[in-house]
């Protein structure tokens, strides 16, 4: 808005007005000065009326929301769609949980919320870790009397770490039980992630708190559909423990199970045999394992022979195991006449996954084959068996295969027994996850002849692991394991048309025309990869395209790799890029000076 003004053509210059002018410029900012409350005035009460006009259109514009105008049951389904896999982070069970959040939103959706028994149905725990030992003293802590209370708190912090402890617990437990009443009658999933230092002359508190969060847990056990167990023991003592009305159920009690994960672990070794001779739970009398309707399993490196366990086998669809602890019959391996015996108990397998120790002598007999048509996915951990294991196997199903060693065995003999698994299954895979030292480079080359049905691939490494087992420095030389190479990323890219690199690319057939997902956990070749995604992403090509490539650089960054892929005019709708680099040294730690706090004395 112009305000015409005597001194236009004065303004925003070096003018001096003369003395006659002053008093004519003071009485124009005056007068301005003075329409300025007005304005103020109707500035206000304009903002007013626009707060008023905004708050009428949100309020009515809220009445023709599309989620108010959802039915019930759709509103539910939405409900049960936010939840995410027991698992997940957010489900655990605290205010933050998807369901309590739903209940905070408006009357409507806390009903429907709280009268929903599905989203009340997945429990995931996890307490605190228990308390080192000495931390109680009995109950001589607890009393009536607040003074005395804090006064023994200030004489002894230990103990106010234990009131949290416990008050941590109970909360816990009070949770639990709204969740198992809200939940009604509808199967439960249940994840427990707890330890349990067990009973001790001067510490009895957290066995009784945890056994009454595991009591109230199996109250509920007939509703138990899907149970994940993670529990370690402290101490080594576990006949008291906590966790043992877990390993006292009996199938019976647990008809609805489906799917059972249970891990136990200790920081000290038990003893060898209960009072009743049986090794640790989970054993023969863990009738948890007995489960009429189980068919997915899950267990943890075990004391007990598996053909003691009272597992119905034949039922089976999926299954993990992590083999034999023994320390004291080192003898007692799971090794490949054990896998062969157990794949002969469970013909109805579709996935199974098995922590195999190192083959056996040449002249152990293997016994008859094993055919398992049902069987897609086939992971084998810690050793990769030879020939004669492979040839007791009928898997004409087998979709999806992992060999993962991460041992450093001798490259030669790891490589041979990789290329016989290749070599027999190799054309009916579409997923292979390998080690990579566990080729040759001429065996891994030979190996990427044998999959030309493959989507996903992934190269695991396992570096400098303080695992690793080297050869003997007498043992016959051997050939370098593999690694993932500029020339090796060259053969997975389709060439361009117009630059062959004296024609080397086009004489060879490309690598995984299918492939659409890779993986590579070592690779030092920024532009190679840059190439080797934008033509596995042409349009015009009969390869198929890359939808997720994963890459950890053992090099420093020196490229924007997603920025360099737009810049080549690159379509990279619905490409998953994941880099990792290895951190830059900084030149200073993070204390590199002394504060003026450091105490000297």
């Amino acid at each position: 808005m112009f305000i015409p003004t005597p001194f236009e053509e004065h303004l925003d210059t070096n003018y001096v007005p003369p003395g006659s002018e002053v008093p004519h410029i003071r009485i124009l900012i005056q007068e301005n000065k003075d329409a300025l409350p007005q304005l103020e005035a109707q500035i206000q009460a304009l903002e007013a009326v626009r707060t008023a006009r905004l708050s009428f259109i949100h309020r009515h514009a809220a009445l023709l929301s599309p989620i108010k105008r959802l039915p019930d049951d759709l509103l539910c389904t939405l409900f049960l769609a936010a939840l995410g896999h027991p698992s997940d982070s957010s489900m655990k069970m605290s205010n933050k949980h998807p369901a309590v959040v739903l209940t905070h939103v408006c009357a409507r959706w806390r009903y429907l919320a709280l009268d929903t028994p599905r989203l009340w149905s997945s429990l995931t725990i996890h307490p605190p870790a228990p308390l080192n030992y000495g931390l109680f003293v009995g109950n001589s802590w607890t009393t009536d009397d607040s003074n005395s209370l804090r006064s023994a708190q200030l004489e002894n912090p230990r103990i106010e770490v234990a009131l949290r402890w416990e008050k941590e617990l109970d909360s816990i437990i009070r949770m639990v039980g709204i969740w198992l009443q809200r939940s009604k009658g509808c199967d439960l999933s249940i994840r427990l992630q707890a330890s349990d230092p067990g009973p001790q002359a001067a510490m009895q508190l957290p066995t009784t708190v945890l056994a009454s969060l595991v009591d109230l847990l199996c109250n509920s056990s007939s509703r138990w559909e899907e149970a994940t167990f993670m529990l370690k023991y402290v101490c080594s003592e576990i006949i008291h423990s906590s966790f043992r009305r877990i390993f006292e159920l009996k199938a019976e009690d647990v008809p609805r199970v489906r799917r059972l994960n249970l891990t136990t672990s200790f920081v000290m070794m038990p003893s060898r045999c209960d009072m009743e001779g049986l090794p640790p739970p989970p054993n023969q009398n863990t009738g948890l394992l007995g489960a009429p309707q189980l068919l997915c399993l899950s267990l943890g490196g075990i004391f007990a022979d598996l053909n003691t366990l009272p597992v119905r086998w034949g039922q089976l669809t999926n299954l993990r195991f992590d083999g034999y602890i023994d320390f004291f019959l080192p003898t007692k391996v799971f090794g490949c006449v054990e896998a062969l015996a157990l794949l002969r108990l469970c013909p109805q397998l579709v996935t199974c996954n098995l922590d195999l120790a190192p083959n056996p002598p040449t002249d152990v007999d293997l016994g008859r084959p094993v055919a398992l048509v049902h069987l897609k996915s086939l992971t084998l951990r810690y050793s990769i068996p030879d020939q004669d294991f492979i040839s007791r196997l009928s898997l004409p199903s087998l979709k999806s295969l992992s060999l993962l060693n991460y041992l450093h065995p001798i490259a030669t003999r790891a490589s041979h027994a990789m290329e016989a698994w290749l070599q027999t299954f190799g054309h009916q895979l579409t997923d292979l996850r390998v080690t990579v030292k566990n080729f040759t480079q001429t065996g891994l080359v030979r190996s990427m002849d044998l999959l030309p049905n493959i989507v996903s691939l992934k190269f695991d490494h396992p570096g400098g692991s303080p695992y690793s087992i080297k050869p003997h420095p007498n043992a016959p030389e051997e050939k370098e394991p593999a690694i993932i190479d500029r020339e090796f990323l060259r053969r997975l890219t389709p060439p361009s048309g117009e630059d062959n690199e004296e024609g080397a690319t086009s004489k060879k057939p490309v690598w995984c025309p299918k492939l659409e997902e890779i993986e590579l956990l070592t690779f030092g070749g920024e532009e190679e990869l840059i190439q080797f995604i934008a033509r596995r992403r042409k349009l015009k090509t009969s390869l198929a395209r890359l939808r997720k490539v994963t890459v950890q650089f053992k090099t420093l960054q020196e490229i924007d790799i997603a920025r360099a892929l737009w810049d080549d005019g690159v379509d990279t709708s619905g490409l998953t890029l994941k880099m990792t680099y290895p951190p830059r040294v900084s030149l200073r730690s993070k204390r590199s000076y002394s504060s003026s706090e450091d105490d000297f004395e």
